[in-house]
């Protein structure tokens, strides 16, 4: 008994150091060969060699900047999970989850 209790504590706290992420493959519409790899972990976005933060969400719409401004909706990126799709400046991906 003393040892199941041990075993599962042991357990309990290897989970708590795991990371949460889940990655994403971005296809530019319309171009299916210009891929990029994002990742989504705790509240970064990791897209190339960009790292950029969480500025918040609207609706559907998650927000994300290297630096949050003010107005939320100027941050540079985009991202509607529910429809895959990501905006970067101008720049519109479609996305699939792995």
């Amino acid at each position: 008994m003393r040892i199941l209790y041990i075993l599962s504590i042991g357990m309990a706290l290897s989970a708590c150091g795991q990371a949460d992420y889940s990655t994403w493959n971005c296809y530019a519409d319309g171009q299916s060969d210009q891929k990029v790899v994002m990742v989504l972990q705790e509240s970064t976005m990791k897209i190339g060699d960009q790292k950029l933060s969480y500025c918040g969400s609207l609706g559907l719409v998650s927000y994300f900047d290297r630096s949050c401004k003010a107005e939320t909706k100027n941050s540079m990126a985009q991202l509607i999970p529910s429809q895959s799709l990501l905006t970067i400046d101008t720049k519109q991906y479609r996305c699939e989850k792995l």
